[in-house]
């Protein structure tokens, strides 16, 4: 039933799940603060979002050149979300084993994502 969705609302009802999943777990374990954990999970969908719209673009005009254009987006990603986790989200001392924990989790995630989606793309006939 949800591959019969398109793929943006596939991704947000299953970024949506995983969010309440892991802010359950941590809001549970230990005190976070949140304004950088939502910030965090805003810049990983926002970045896979246009990820995807781009993967599906190429995909359309360009098959064979997928794999090298993922490569790259990907690459572009990590370097955002590097600038963005040092600059924002790791300035605070007293939280930053968690702030980071939780950032590699939710950025690993959303890598994961688009990985998948980028197959289901290649393998697609």
């Amino acid at each position: 039933m949800l591959k019969k969705l398109p793929v943006t609302v596939q991704v947000l009802l299953i970024s949506i799940v995983f969010f309440l999943i892991h802010f359950g777990i941590v809001t549970f374990l230990n005190k976070i603060d949140t304004t950088p954990f939502l910030m965090s999970y805003a810049l990983q969908i926002i970045m896979t979002l246009v990820i995807l719209l781009a993967m599906i673009k190429i995909y359309e005009t360009a098959k064979e050149q997928l794999g090298f254009a993922f490569l790259g987006l990907s690459t572009l990603k990590v370097g955002i979300s590097y600038f963005f986790a040092t600059e924002y989200l790791f300035q605070n001392k007293t939280t930053l084993e968690t702030n980071k924990f939780n950032f590699f989790i939710t950025f690993l995630f959303f890598l994961s994502l688009d990985v998948y989606f980028t197959i289901r793309l290649l393998n697609k006939k």
